[in-house]
Formats: C-alpha cells, structure tokens, sequence
C-alpha cells in the first residue's frame, strides 16, 4: 500500500489549490478524481459558465465597433459557437493543470474515493479495479453540485444541463436570482433569448449589499430582462405541455417560456465518501473549524463542500489554511480578508467588512461611495468608459480601511488592492499617498479614498 502526507479528494478549484499547495512544500501527494480533472470547475462551473459569459460580452461589445470608428457588419452569434469555445477553454485549462501535477511528489488516481478508516483510502476505477492507499491527511474537496437534479422532463433543467445544450430557447425562464441566474439571464439574453428571471426574495443577489443588487439589477431590466421578484415556485407547480412551460407568477398570471432553468441553490458533493461511518454528518454541508479540520484527526473539507462560501474566490484561501496546518504553520480562515466576487453583470466583487456588520458590531465607522465613469489602463475605456460603482467603509478612530464593495468590470482588481490594504492594516491616508500608474482602475479606489 503507498503511503502519502495528503491525499486530496476532488479536482476543483479547492482541489487543485490544495495539490499544487501541498506539492510545493514537498510533501507527498496524491489526487483523487472521479471525473473529467479540473471537476466541476473547469467543466460545468465557475470557469465552464465564465467562458460563456466572456464570448458575451465580446459579442456584446463588438455591437459596439462604431463607437470606435468602425464599420460594423452583420453580427452573427450562436450557442454551439460558444459552446465550442468554452468547451476549448475547459481542455486548456486542464491539460495547463495536468502539466502542473507532474512533479515526483504527485500521484494522479483516476476513479471514485472512500475514506474506509482513519488514514486509508479506497479508490475504485470505472473498469471497477480497486486500489488503496494510506495518507496522513485526507482533504476533501468535492464541490458541490446544483440542488434541482435533472429529471426526465427536458423542459426542466438545472446549470449542469443548460450547459449542455447547443440550441438556444427563445424564451428563457430562470428561477432563482442568484449570481447563476444573473450570470445565465446576461448571458442568453446577450443572445437573444427572451430572459424572465424569478426570486422569491425582494431583489436578486439576497446574500451581496444592496447596493450590488440595485446595480445588477439596473444592467438586467435595462438589457431587457423582465424581473419578478418577491415570487416562489416549484417544479411541481409548472405545467408543461408541446408548447413549452407555463409558470404560474403571483399577480402576475404566468410566465411562458421555452425552457425553465432552476438556479436555486447547491447541495455538497459528500455523499459515498464512507464520512458517515467515521462518525462526520454528511447529509449537508460539512462542519469545519476555523482551520478548515473536520472532527476526526487528519481529515479536512475546503471550498464548496462546507458550505461557507460557495464562491470559487475563497476556495485557494481555505485550500492555503488547511495545507497550512498539515505543515504545522497553522492559520486560521477569515472570510473577511479574502475578497469576494461574482462575475454577473456588472461583475461584483468585495472584501473585509459590510455595513450591516459593521453596525451589528457597533463599530464606529464612516462610508462613502461613487460612482464614476472610469478611464483605466484599458485603452478602449477612453472612448467608452466603464460605469463603477465603489462604496468604502473605514474605521473612524484608527482610519483604518475597514471593507470595499464595487461593482464594474475591474472589480476584482480594485477589491484585491484593498484586501491587501485591510490584510496589512496601512491608514487610509499612507494608502492615499501611494504613487499610482496612470490610468488604472486603482486610482478609482484611492479616489474614492479621498473623499473621506
């Protein structure tokens, strides 16, 4: 039986942050993956749907080209073009981690794993092989997978199943007002769909600040989305027949559509894993410390599985704190020092603390936010800025940054300068006397700064 230090359940995003993590202190590792390598990551999930939302926006903003001095001819779009694109964007990215996993102190196991005792593992092949092996630590990465299964009624589907498809419906139902449903309405409306989005709360994004909602939501309804919200249904209130779906909406009468897509949520990925018999609830997501550990020694879960952000941006962090353990510098996970983002529609991302929280902790803070048309180090956002939307929270007595929210293309990197701001505790006034590029979307958040 081979011996490893970790072994690694799951090639996703927490999956391989935690191999390649592990490999690079040189610890003997291996990954165990039951499907396609990159897991739900690459395939079906973050990186599958933001390759589609990416030939979106290029069709998008290729309508555009007059703008820029250009004669625009006939625009054509089509789901299986992008379809193909994706799919190549999803070999690529896993033959890149393939080429990553080639180091001695990595062994690849293809097939699916069960923990059968403390520190051994089984492996059973789809050729129905078996092999075990022993490691010291056992992380589980699973992911998690949509809460609609996929059913017998093509009419019905859940993410998974609208990636599959390589005709595009006319009429578009999504149920659910998510960052999935945000992204997917942006996505089919940009190709034509006729887009209804549902929610059964009073705005979309329910879990993200208002703010971010209200800007998503303006981009929708102004591209033509038909929102209902404060609206909940269930698969057994549809009515499906040759002509398609028919949702029935309160006072609303119903909604028609082609096909419906569920975007209601995610359950984990830890079932068969043989956790029950080690004494480990598995009927939901799984409980973890602040080190990422579950209750029995040597055993772990990161990204989706626990539940704690089913987000792909907190995966590599809660990856580092477990690895970190393993190796005795252990660290404790903090979510609000890792930024937050979503790429819906205005792409949104965040980091530190929320107002909300803020006010719960009763700390004395100050806010303030803009919203301007930012010129950066993109050269087309000269003729064509970016609308950007930023609101920063600082503390009052040390002039500490305390939490950024923005909402624009370049949210992401504004949200990364001020989570190493936050991480490094420098004064919103050092952070105002840095000298800066020009132009870049940085400065937006230092002017924003500036304000205060």
């Amino acid at each position: 039986m081979k011996r490893y230090q970790v072994a690694v359940i799951g090639s996703g995003s927490a999956g391989r942050a935690a191999t390649v993590l592990a490999a690079r202190q040189g610890l003997q590792t291996a990954l165990i993956e039951k499907d396609r390598i990159g897991g739900a990551a690459f395939h079906s999930g973050c990186y599958a749907v933001r390759g589609l939302l990416g030939c979106a926006r290029q069709f998008r903003d290729s309508r555009k080209s007059e703008r820029f001095g250009n004669e625009a001819d006939v625009l054509q779009a089509t789901l299986e073009n992008w379809r193909i694109a994706q799919w190549s964007a999803s070999t690529r990215l896993s033959e890149t981690f393939e080429a990553e996993l080639n180091p001695p102190n990595v062994d690849f196991y293809q097939g699916h794993a069960e923990i059968v005792m403390d520190q051994i593992l089984q492996i059973v092949r789809a050729s129905g092989a078996r092999i075990a092996i022993h490691a010291d630590n056992i992380i589980v990465a699973t992911g998690s997978s949509p809460d609609f299964a996929d059913n017998s009624n093509p009419r019905l589907v859940n993410s998974d199943g609208l990636l599959r498809m390589t005709t595009c419906p006319r009429r578009l139902a999504i149920i659910g007002g998510g960052h999935i449903g945000c992204e997917f309405a942006s996505i089919y409306r940009t190709l034509g769909s006729e887009v209804s989005l549902i929610e059964r709360e009073n705005r979309v994004l329910s879990g993200w600040e208002p703010e971010a909602a209200k800007r998503v939501t303006e981009t929708l309804q102004t591209r033509g989305v038909a929102l209902s919200l404060n609206c909940e249904v269930s698969s057994d209130q549809i009515v499906t027949d040759e002509n398609g779906v028919h949702i029935p909406v309160q006072d609303q009468g119903s909604i028609e559509a082609d096909l419906a897509l569920f975007a209601t949520g995610r359950r984990p990925n830890s079932a068969r894993l043989g956790l029950q018999d080690l004494g480990i609830d598995d009927t939901s997501f799984l409980s973890v410390d602040t080190h990422m550990r579950l209750p029995r020694a040597g055993l772990y879960a990161v990204g989706d599985v626990n539940g704690i952000s089913l987000l792909d941006s907190t995966a590599f962090a809660q990856a580092n704190v477990a690895v970190r353990h393993i190796i005795g510098h252990p660290t404790s996970f903090d979510y609000r020092l890792v930024p937050r983002c979503i790429h819906t529609d205005p792409c949104v991302a965040a980091v530190g603390w929320t107002e909300e929280e803020a006010m719960e902790e009763c700390v004395e803070y100050r806010t303030v936010s803009d919203t301007i048309s930012l010129v950066s180090d993109n050269p087309r956002s000269i003729i064509d800025p970016e609308p950007t939307f930023l609101k920063v929270i600082i503390d009052s007595k040390s002039r500490q940054l305390l939490g950024c929210l923005v909402a624009g293309d370049h949210a992401p990197a504004i949200a990364n300068t001020a989570a190493i701001a936050i991480r490094s505790g420098i004064s919103v006034g050092d952070l105002c006397e840095f000298g800066l590029t020009q132009l870049s979307a940085t400065e937006a958040l230092v002017s924003t700064l500036q304000k205060l």
